[in-house]
């Protein structure tokens, strides 16, 4: 019905045990492994493996989409570039493509302004991953998929909601996965005819 420390030990190191004890609930208290808290740690562990596939997954396709948007800039470099060399293309010619290719860069300065800034939130901020928990505008939501311009949440009533990661980038998040063991605060009010031996005993129930 239990697994105890005696058990693991066959098994993993002394170190080893130590470690992977607190991932267990109460089993630094009771010093054993009980069923329930076992079958929590495997669906835990289940969850994690599985948004950590899914963020893998989606980092590849951001990276792929990356790929092909500066190889598309590569290609016109070299094409340039190439003309110049092979003596096809003279100065004045580069200068009208230039002018050009400037003229469509303010016409699309704001596409290639949020363009820029999604890239920097993906790869640089990187504030969280597939399968976190976060709240946004106060409300919490779990991320479910990341693109390059945009990041799909799933609510907690089951909608999916799309956030432009350029705007993403000027908004506060707080992610619950990777902040440390969090806590709360319940105000109540205790009657001034209350005992010491009811405070000792409702401050022990609340400890256990």
């Amino acid at each position: 019905r239990y697994i105890e420390e005696e058990d693991l030990l066959r098994f993993l190191t002394t170190e080893e045990v130590h470690t992977i004890f607190p991932l267990f609930e109460g089993a630094l208290e009771t010093g054993r492994i009980t069923k329930s808290s076992f079958k929590n740690w495997v669906v835990r562990a289940y969850v994690e493996r599985k948004a950590l596939a899914h963020s893998l997954n989606d980092t590849k396709t951001a990276v792929h989409q990356l790929h092909k948007l500066a190889s598309a800039v590569a290609m016109v470099v070299i094409v340039v570039m190439s003309l110049l060399v092979m003596g096809l293309a003279t100065t004045k010619v580069l200068l009208v493509v230039t002018s050009q290719l400037l003229l469509v860069g303010f016409m699309f300065q704001n596409t290639c302004k949020t363009m820029f800034e999604s890239i920097i939130f993906v790869f640089v901020m990187h504030p969280f991953d597939v399968g976190d928990r976060c709240v946004i505008d106060g409300v919490q939501m779990i991320v479910e998929e990341m693109n390059i311009l945009t990041t799909v949440f799933l609510r907690y009533d089951m909608e999916k909601i799309y956030y432009p990661n350029s705007v993403l980038i000027s908004k506060p998040i707080s992610n619950f996965r990777r902040s440390p063991d969090m806590g709360d605060s319940v105000d109540f009010t205790i009657d001034v005819s209350t005992s010491i031996d009811d405070f000792n005993a409702l401050k022990k129930a609340i400890q256990t």
